[in-house]
C-alpha cells in the first residue's frame, strides 16, 4: 500500500504538466485603439517565448490554419495568443471594405498586437514571434514593419498564404521591404495569388534591412483548399507544422524563464483544444498499469 501511496503522488506533477487554455478579453484602447476583442490563450507553463497570430479574412481566433498552429507551437513550448481581426466599421468582410478602410483597420490591428504581446508579457513571456494567415499575414507583416511600440522584442514574422496584392499596407510587398526581423513565408504551391507573387515578396524583403528571408511552397493535394493547406497541416508531423516548428527553433527557440512559478495558472485545456491532447490519456493508462502491477506483486509476495 505504501508503494501505491508514493505512486499516486506522481500523478499531479504529470496532470499540472498539461498546458493551460483560456479565452481572455483585452482592449486595444490602452494602445491607441479603439475596440475590446478577444483571443484564444493556450499557456505553456514557464515559455519564454510568445507567439501572437491573426486568423484569415471572415474567420475567427479558432479558424483554419492558426488553429493548428496554435496547438502545435503550443505542443513544443511556446505559449500561443490568437486574436480577433479588426473589422471595417460597415461589419462587412469582402477585400474591398478593407481596401477602403485600410487606413482605419491597420492602426487598430497595430494597437491589438500590442496589447495582446502587453498580455504575454504579464504572464511572464520574454520575447515574442508575430504570424498570420492570410489577411492576417498583412496585419502581421505590416506591424513587423510599422505598429511596434514599446513592446517585448519581436524575434520574427511568420506569414501563412501571404498575398502581394492590393494597396498599401494591404499589399505586403510594400511592408516587407521595412522588416528586419527574419520571416518565414510558407505557402501552398498551387495558391494562386501567394505562388504568383512569390518573387515579389521576397525581392521586397531582400531590398530592405533584413537579412533572413526563408520562402516555402508546400505541395497542396489536388481537389482540396490550397489556401487553407487542407490535407497537409492536422498533426505536428504534418508538413505545415513541421516546417514552421522547424523554423522557430532555428529563430526563437523555446526555452524557460527564469524564476518560473510567480504567475498562476490557467484553466486546464479542453482535450478538443490540443489535438495531441490523447497523449496525456496514454500516459495516465500506463501509470494505472504501473500501479495495478505493483500492487499484483506485493500480493503475491505475501502469500
Amino acid at each position: 500500500m505504501n508503494k501505491f501511496l508514493s505512486v499516486l503522488k506522481m500523478l499531479p506533477l504529470i496532470i499540472t504538466s498539461t498546458s493551460y487554455a483560456a479565452t481572455v478579453n483585452l482592449s486595444s484602447v490602452s494602445e491607441g485603439g479603439s475596440s475590446d476583442f478577444s483571443g484564444e490563450l493556450l499557456e505553456s507553463r514557464c515559455a519564454k517565448t510568445g507567439v501572437v497570430m491573426f486568423h484569415g479574412r471572415g474567420s475567427s481566433p479558432r479558424g483554419p490554419v492558426v488553429e493548428e498552429l496554435r496547438a502545435s507551437l503550443n505542443r513544443a513550448g511556446y505559449t500561443t495568443l490568437s486574436i480577433e481581426n479588426p473589422i471595417p466599421s460597415n461589419g462587412q468582410t469582402d477585400f474591398n471594405s478593407y481596401i477602403n478602410e485600410a487606413g482605419v483597420v491597420f492602426p487598430e490591428a497595430y494597437a491589438r498586437m500590442r496589447a495582446a504581446i502587453n498580455h504575454l508579457q504579464s504572464l511572464g513571456v520574454e520575447e515574442v514571434v508575430i504570424a498570420g494567415f492570410s489577411l492576417g499575414s498583412r496585419f502581421a507583416s505590416a506591424h513587423a514593419a510599422r505598429g511596434q511600440i514599446n513592446e517585448l522584442p519581436v524575434l520574427g514574422l511568420l506569414g501563412i498564404g501571404m498575398y502581394g496584392t492590393g494597396i498599401d499596407p494591404l499589399n505586403v510587398s510594400f511592408t516587407l521591404d521595412e522588416v528586419s526581423v527574419p520571416v518565414l513565408d510558407i505557402y501552398g504551391d498551387v495558391d494562386t495569388n501567394a505562388a504568383g507573387t512569390a518573387a515579389n515578396r521576397l525581392n521586397a524583403y531582400n531590398s530592405g534591412p533584413g537579412l533572413s528571408y526563408t520562402q516555402l511552397a508546400l505541395t497542396c493535394i489536388a481537389g482540396t483548399n490550397c489556401h487553407q493547406l487542407e490535407g497537409i497541416k492536422g498533426n505536428d508531423s504534418m508538413p505545415l507544422e513541421f516546417n514552421v516548428s522547424a523554423w522557430m527553433q532555428a529563430v526563437a527557440p523555446a526555452s524557460t524563464i527564469t524564476d518560473c512559478g510567480v504567475n498562476p495558472p490557467g484553466p486546464i485545456v479542453a482535450p478538443e483544444a490540443i489535438p495531441d491532447a490523447g497523449a496525456l490519456n496514454a500516459y495516465l493508462s500506463l501509470f494505472l498499469m504501473f500501479v495495478f502491477f505493483t500492487l499484483r506483486g506485493d500480493c503475491f509476495r505475501k502469500r
